[in-house]
């Protein structure tokens, strides 16, 4: 430990930049209370990257001098990553590694704390039983993809979902399914209708019928920002600005209804027309479906303008007939695709999911009136 008396200034700097946080990498310990009481102290000590004695963890024989109380050479941490660096880890965290971790730290801070205020989104998730699973949602990667263009205004997610699993009755599942949802999401329209939030960021990953409910109820009239959850883990964008065109045509006559096949993850259309042969049928798809290709905030954004377009299109072609929906598509654009249906413009949709334990049959699931 440091034998090294840092001025008052040196101490008080730090901490501004550090926020009041352990520097260590993982670990951003609060330091101004007690852990244990939440009684208000300070827990902080300051560990020095390059030793006060040459003796020291990472010494030398001239700049442990010159640094000792240099606050470029020193970083705010709770005492267990303190003598951590400094015994059973000084072989494993050189001088290099501990500048880049308290480089990182204190740009992280001074970028979140010069975010606006008028940037606050408060995080929602809505996750429901998928077969015997439910989704788990970590805080942590949700507020990372928030940030840099949000962050959250609460510490804690508020959860929708009624999170039921699915049992024999099909007609059962899908009905507490809807009434959860529209329970839950009650008092969420209400502080938005108050302006209680001015935005929230939404983060779903439920069967494909669930998910354009829940987007016909936080429709465009609110300001939604909705994630996809990447296969690769967490919920960030990979990419920044990019684009791909999405192919919306009629691809069968018929007098038996209207049906709107999404083929963007997997190619489901030879299988609906097998089951739909004389209904018209519309298809929506990418050249090469593949359930990663939504990579972008900007490809989300071109599919909600095209599939307004399509919705459009059908309802005015046959005005009245409710469309018989069939989806493969990322939870995020069954979620746009409820948020851009227009209750007062648009056909009834029917939404079909597939029943696996019943011979994978495409069965109705929720329907969706004006």
């Amino acid at each position: 430990m440091s034998k090294t008396k840092i001025p008052m200034n040196v101490r008080r700097e730090l901490w501004f930049r550090a926020a009041g946080r352990c520097e260590f990498k993982g670990c951003n310990e609060p330091l101004d209370r007690h852990g244990i009481t939440m009684d208000s102290c300070d827990c902080s000590e300051c560990a020095h990257i390059i030793a006060d004695s040459e003796e020291g963890p990472r010494g030398d024989t001239k700049l442990s001098k010159e640094l000792a109380q240099d606050i470029d050479n020193i970083m705010l941490m709770c005492p267990k990553c303190h003598k951590y660096i400094d015994h059973e880890g000084a072989d494993k965290y050189d001088a290099r590694t501990l500048r880049a971790m308290k480089k990182h730290h204190e740009e992280r801070m001074r970028m979140l704390t010069g975010i606006p205020e008028d940037n606050q989104a408060l995080p929602v998730t809505f996750g429901s039983a998928i077969g015997t699973s439910v989704p788990i949602f970590n805080f942590n990667q949700l507020s990372s993809a928030m940030i840099p263009d949000y962050y959250p205004s609460k510490e804690n997610a508020l959860h929708l979902g009624g999170d039921w699993f699915h049992g024999d009755d099909w007609n059962s599942y899908w009905k507490r399914e809807i009434d959860e949802i529209e329970y839950k999401c009650k008092n969420l329209l209400s502080d938005l209708e108050r302006a209680v939030h001015k935005r929230i960021a939404l983060f779903g990953f439920a069967p494909m019928p669930s998910l354009i409910k829940l987007g016909t109820i936080l429709n465009n009239k609110y300001e939604v920002e909705v994630y996809q959850k990447q296969r690769r883990g967490g919920w960030m964008w990979p990419d920044k600005d990019k684009h791909i065109d999405f192919i919306f045509e009629k691809v069968q006559e018929g007098n038996d209804g209207a049906v709107l096949v999404m083929s963007l993850s997997f190619p489901i259309l030879h299988r609906i027309m097998k089951a739909r042969k004389n209904s018209k049928v519309w298809h929506f798809t990418i050249n090469e479906p593949n359930p990663e290709f939504l990579s972008a905030k900007s490809m989300l954004y071109d599919f909600g303008r095209k599939v307004e377009s399509a919705l459009d299109a059908i309802s005015k072609e046959c005005p009245g007939v409710p469309i018989d929906l069939y989806i493969s598509v990322p939870v995020a654009c069954a979620v746009e695709l409820g948020r851009v249906w227009m209750q007062k413009a648009n056909s009834p949709l029917r939404i079909y999911d597939l029943d696996k334990r019943q011979g994978e049959i495409d069965k109705l699931a929720i329907t969706i009136n004006n």
